[in-house]
């Protein structure tokens, strides 16, 4: 078990099931970067322990959601997206995406309808998919469904089916909450009989701690977009919980780059650009502990941190 689980917030109105037997069991969700994998596991467990934004690759560790009914249990993993391996960080992603395929009970590829991936992508996926199936079922979750008007939607389902993966395709909208309690009953149907592995209260496996980092993180992609996001990442160096009620949580973080012109556009001019990432994660981690949050963030440069193994393992990313 975790230090520091996080529980659930009340389950909401129970999925309809004449099921006299509890599934439970683990689903992976895969697929290219940007395809709405976090938005979705998010919605499903109605709360936020995926960061989300539009730049691609903002999901960088392997992260369960946990979502629990009267029919059993689902833990989903939500992955990196799969693309060009390059740097040591990006080859990281890349085993981490495709170790979860292999702890899957389930294997969800999450597939944008808006837009369709291209011919390539759609053959990197084959060749990644298909032999580590094994047998085990496929789902294609086409997501942004409400991007998509119902008379263009589809003609891209017809494309995705067209493609020839074995498996159910559902639309869904992990934004909109759309098409959430098909998509899961699905799911459940798929699962092998089973008692809950997880505490019927716990809506992720991650810490306080890890949750923070992944906000902090958001707040990084959203407030920058372009380069420099990719070449940032967070490390929570301290992290106090208040002892009594009443107490300030404090934390103390590092936000690395990769150069030192990156660190003047992280901090902004007179801090301002840092003061507001700060101040926009500080909201997240306050509304998750329920009590008043100190948050200090600091930025450093290590040139190359994304190919120096001693740095992945600091900061998570390589087992120690």
């Amino acid at each position: 078990m975790p230090k520091n689980p996080v529980p659930s917030l009340p389950v909401g109105e129970e999925q309809a099931s004449n099921s006299a037997h509890s599934r439970s069991g683990f689903v992976s969700l895969v697929g290219l970067p940007n395809s709405g994998k976090s938005t979705l596991v998010n919605a499903i467990v109605g709360e936020k322990i995926a960061a989300t934004s539009p730049v691609a690759q903002t999901t960088r560790t392997l992260i369960q959601g946990i979502h629990t009914t009267t029919r059993g249990q689902i833990v989903f993993y939500d992955t990196p997206g799969f693309h060009r391996l390059s740097h040591a960080f990006n080859q990281l992603m890349g085993t981490v995406a495709r170790e979860a395929l292999l702890l899957a009970d389930v294997v969800v590829w999450v597939v944008s309808l808006d837009p369709l991936p291209g011919p390539q992508d759609v053959e990197k996926m084959r060749q990644i998919l298909l032999p580590a199936l094994g047998g085990r079922p496929l789902v294609i979750a086409a997501t942004k469904m409400d991007r998509a008007k119902p008379q263009g939607m589809i003609p891209r389902l017809l494309e995705i089916e067209k493609w020839g993966f074995p498996g159910e395709i559902i639309p869904v909208s992990g934004l909109k909450e759309k098409n959430l309690d098909r998509f899961l009953n699905l799911l459940f149907d798929l699962l092998p009989a089973g008692e809950p592995v997880f505490d019927r209260e716990w809506y992720t496996s991650q810490t306080v701690r890890q949750l923070a980092r992944e906000y902090i993180q958001e707040k990084i992609f959203l407030q920058l977009r372009e380069e420099v996001p990719h070449q940032a990442a967070v490390l929570i160096e301290e992290f106090e919980e208040p002892q009594s009620p009443g107490e300030i949580t404090r934390i103390t973080g590092s936000i690395f780059v990769e150069r030192l012109s990156q660190k003047g556009i992280l901090i902004g001019q007179k801090g301002e650009r840092i003061r507001e990432i700060s101040q926009a994660a500080r909201k997240d981690i306050e509304r998750l502990v329920g009590g008043k949050v100190f948050l200090r963030l600091d930025v450093r440069v290590s040139e190359g941190w994304r190919e120096n193994p001693g740095m992945l393992r600091e900061l998570g990313y390589m087992p120690e």
